[in-house]
């Protein structure tokens, strides 16, 4: 007859468990900050956490579930710098220091603005096919409370008339996805246009310049009473 594990035993070592999870994570978010989003294989992570890459496949389903997780870690580095910020200015120049932060954010961290667009580049049902529900969740419930602070504030704003949004949620989302975008843009730094004759040439993109564009698509998005007060 067996018995089961004491409760201390096991509390145990989901602790343990939990720990080991972090220190891999911590180590992905490294190697990925080190090579600037460059491709970061199972076996990188491994040498960088000094283990065997079968530990990490104990953790985790594969490369896939790893990254998603590792946005959460981002993330937690996000909303320490959200934290950091005045809530007692009018919403509209809230809205923009929201936004700048995340903007400078994605620059200090362009591992984050690449594995955050590759998990939005793929449907919710292929992603369920390489990560498992609860890291999904995870992932999710990041994302959503790194967007909590600027839905609040576009809900607030338009409680008060400051500015009209239809759709707060619609509208957050619809910034998180551009301003990856133009921090991308700011990163690579070049432009491309077409010369007489139809032959491509690529100019230089300064990064104040792609700031502008973000605090104008923030405005242009908040409608005309914002757009007035600027």
């Amino acid at each position: 007859m067996t018995t089961a594990d004491p409760p201390a035993r096991r509390s145990g070592a989901a602790a343990r468990r939990r720990d080991r999870e972090r220190e891999i994570l911590a180590a992905t978010k490294a190697l990925l900050d080190r090579s600037e989003g460059r491709d970061v294989q199972i076996e990188d992570v491994a040498r960088e956490a000094g283990l065997n890459r079968a530990i990490i496949y104990r953790h985790f389903s594969g490369k896939e579930e790893l990254l998603a997780l590792t946005i959460v870690s981002y993330v937690d580095d996000l909303l320490e710098r959200f934290a950091a910020l005045l809530e007692d200015e009018s919403t509209t120049e809230g809205l923009l220091r929201l936004t700048e932060a995340f903007f400078d954010f994605c620059l200090e961290h362009p591992a984050f603005v690449d594995v955050a667009l590759s998990m939005l580049r793929q449907p919710g049902t292929v992603l369920l096919e390489q990560i498992d529900e609860g890291a999904m969740l995870r992932m999710g419930r990041a994302v959503a409370e790194a967007l909590h602070r600027p839905v609040a504030l576009l809900r607030q704003g338009e409680a008060t008339g400051e500015f009209r949004v239809e759709d707060a949620d619609y509208a957050a989302n619809a910034m998180y996805v551009q301003i990856l975008g133009l921090a991308h843009l700011a990163r690579v730094g070049n432009g491309i246009r077409e010369l007489p004759g139809g032959l491509p040439w690529f100019f230089p993109i300064a990064g104040d310049q792609v700031r502008e564009t973000v605090r104008r698509l923030v405005v242009a998005s908040l409608g005309a009473s914002a757009a007035a007060a600027g």
